[in-house]
């Protein structure tokens, strides 16, 4: 059992399966008690993490673990997915002029999509290729693209 000191100088004990999980410089325990989707939502709301990026467990002896009220008792680390980061260079369409280069990050299909919507774009396009980029999973980290229209 774990004892929970509320305001007041009053503990209440707690007899359930917990682990501590650290993200920099904080460090929370989580009640792993409940069903996958439960134990996820609680390690994002105690590190108050409002994206949908992934995120991962890594035990001490650095063993990605699944979300589940198996899994071991003990410290873990949290990770979060640090995204796919390219460039896009944006043109004045008038004149074909690139007025800028942006950089820009994407977590999910989603995300990615969602750029080129925004933007009135059906694909990326690498800066020195002609190979149009539909998905996600064609980028590659670190280059240059353009939109296509």
């Amino acid at each position: 059992c774990s004892f929970l000191f509320l305001a007041g100088g009053e503990s209440q004990s707690y007899c359930g399966r917990v682990i501590t999980v650290k993200c920099g410089d904080y460090t929370r325990r989580i009640g792993i008690d409940g069903t996958a989707d439960a134990i996820k939502e609680a390690i994002k709301c105690a590190f108050r993490l409002r994206t949908r990026r992934a995120f991962w467990l890594e035990d001490e002896d650095q063993i990605v673990r699944t979300l589940d009220r198996d899994m071991p008792l003990g410290n873990y680390t949290l990770h979060l997915d640090e995204g796919l980061a390219i460039k896009v260079c944006l043109y004045d369409e008038s004149d074909h002029i690139q007025v800028h280069t942006e950089e820009k990050s994407f977590y999910t299909e989603d995300d990615y999509h969602n750029f080129l919507s925004h933007r009135g774009w059906s694909s990326l396009r690498e800066f020195d290729g002609y190979r149009n980029i539909d998905n996600m999973d064609d980028l590659r980290p670190g280059a240059i693209y353009r939109g296509m229209s």
